[in-house]
């Protein structure tokens, strides 16, 4: 059965090809169509779906016909093409239609060198993707896998049909040079770098693919590491706790200090049945991060010069921290360790007491010699600053009252011998305040530094070797500083005896007090110097 296409309006005189549909087979198609291309046909006379033929432009004589012909415009698409280059290689390819929607599209895209399509319903032939876009349809899209080659060349075809983009995930296992045309974009709307490329035709890009060559170097690191220490009077205990890292499984070996006794091993949280060898702690190791700590005790205990234990760490590490509690007992006169540390400024400031000593000295207002003023400002210092300044401005103050001039106002006289009274009893009261504090606290040593305190010494390196750096402390039972304290609170009872009698001579010095005369009204000033006489008299 044959049957004659109707011809298309606006097509007046045109000859379409001729269909046969044979009652055998209902599918198959026998296209006669001289001077026409067919697509959308297959060779076994099957269509794919909807088939588009195209005029082939006759010729007139030696030149070809140029009249113009109405029709529909050609079909436009967009071929995006994005390389994922990770550890396997792939392609995801779109087809998307630009022109009208309302005729269908038969295109043959062709492949990537390399490229095997693993989509299911995609025809390939000759290294070529037969896209069909029926009417309506606007994305046609497939799948490949992408064979791995040093250069990958992409090169785009000298055709109007169809515009391309090419887009390239990269995975940081890969290294690439990229040469030929510009980059257009360079990253996607997330900020992932996702180079893009927009080719005209017989424009291209060669990407050259390496293996970055790996750096040789360890497999296990030490991120951070925490070495808490709490010596005792006949022992010391340490906890050592840090972060280990590693690509690969296997053991890792630990050297603990000389005389330890290892007491417990937990491995992120969870207790370890590992023994102790000699001086050897083997841990074992799985990829990835795991939290270990170490608990040990040593048998000997504080001394007057004490440092932290030696700890083999088989690797280098970083982030390296010491802590140091320190009882109550004990009096801290030094501090030694990694330069991010505490320190104890107590000693520069008897530097300023001896300065400041020297300088009252040379006032010549008081009897006190240097080495008083000297052995009074380090008993000071234990107590806040507000008590040297009130004790050290009394005894200036009685020293300028001897040197005062007795003038005729008796009201001034009188309120300078008040105010002298007055600052003489909060001064002793200070002093009694100070030898309390000196006698019953602890000492004040002015330990700054990394959030240290006098009892909890913390020390920090951002990088360590496969030993860990050690500290060192330098102190003494805080019976020593009870002693001192003692012996200078006895010192300053003998001397404040001295310095009472001479303060009372000067506020004495051209009297103690004065008389306030008032006058009774109704006399006058002669009348009541006469009786004042008079009563002087009698």
């Amino acid at each position: 059965m044959v049957y004659e296409k109707e011809k298309a309006p606006g097509l007046a005189g045109t000859h379409w090809p001729q269909r046969r549909y044979h009652s055998a087979f209902k599918r198959r198609i026998e296209i006669d169509a001289e001077g026409w291309t067919v697509a959308g046909l297959h060779e076994d006379g099957i269509a794919e779906g909807p088939l588009q033929f195209t005029r082939v432009i006759a010729a007139t004589g030696d030149k070809e016909s140029t009249a113009l012909e109405p029709g529909t415009l050609p079909p436009f698409v967009r071929v995006e093409r994005t390389l994922r280059l990770g550890l396997d290689w792939s392609v995801e390819t779109r087809v998307v239609r630009l022109s009208p929607a309302g005729n269908p599209i038969v295109l043959d895209v062709p492949l990537l060198d390399g490229e095997s399509v693993i989509s299911d319903g995609v025809r390939v032939i000759d290294g070529q993707v037969q896209v069909s876009l029926p009417a309506g349809q606007q994305v046609f899209e497939w799948s490949s896998r992408l064979d791995k080659r040093p250069v990958l060349t992409l090169r785009a075809p000298d055709t109007l049909s169809w515009s391309e983009v090419w887009q390239a995930e990269i995975s940081p296992v890969w290294h690439v040079d990229i040469s030929g045309i510009a980059v257009t974009h360079h990253q996607d709307l997330n900020s992932t770098w996702l180079p893009q490329w927009m080719p005209w035709p017989r424009e291209e890009i060669q990407l050259a693919i390496t293996r970055p060559e790996a750096i040789p170097g360890p497999t296990l690191t030490i991120d951070a590491s925490r070495l808490e220490v709490t010596p005792g009077i006949r022992s010391t205990d340490s906890e050592f706790t840090f972060t280990l890292r590693s690509s690969q499984g296997g053991q890792h070996t630990l050297r603990l200090p000389l005389k330890a006794q290892l007491q417990s091993v937990s491995i992120d949280g969870r207790s370890q049945p590992i023994r102790q060898e000699g001086r050897t702690v083997t841990l074992p190791v799985s990829p990835g991060t795991q939290q270990v700590s170490l608990q040990w005790r040593e048998p000997a205990g504080i001394t007057n010069i004490f440092r932290t234990p030696s700890v083999d760490l088989g690797t280098p590490s970083v982030n390296s921290s010491i802590t140091l509690r320190l009882g109550e007992n004990r009096w801290l006169l030094w501090a030694d360790g990694p330069r991010l540390g505490p320190a104890v400024l107590y000693w520069s400031v008897i530097v300023i007491i001896a300065l400041l000593s020297f300088g009252l000295a040379r006032t010549g207002l008081t009897p006190l010699r240097m080495r008083h003023w000297f052995l009074l400002g380090i008993g000071l210092s234990q107590s806040p600053i507000q008590v040297g300044l009130i004790v050290v401005g009394w005894l200036l103050a009685l020293g300028l009252r001897a040197r005062l001039e007795p003038g005729r106002n008796t009201h001034l006289f009188n309120l300078v011998q008040i105010t002298l009274a007055l600052l003489t009893l909060i001064a002793l009261t200070m002093l009694y305040s100070a030898v309390e504090t000196g006698l019953l606290g602890l000492p004040e040593m002015q330990v700054a530094g990394n959030d240290s305190t006098a009892h909890m010494l913390n020390w920090y390196q951002d990088r360590a070797g496969e030993i860990l750096p050690q500290s060192g402390i330098v102190s003494v039972p805080i019976l020593f500083y009870r002693l001192l304290m003692l012996a200078w609170a006895l010192w300053l009872a003998l001397a404040l005896l001295r310095w009472l009698k001479w303060g009372w001579i000067c506020i004495t010095t051209n009297g103690l007090w004065r008389a306030v005369r008032f006058q009774l009204p109704g006399r006058s000033a002669p009348e009541a110097a006469r009786a004042a006489g008079q009563r002087d008299s009698d």
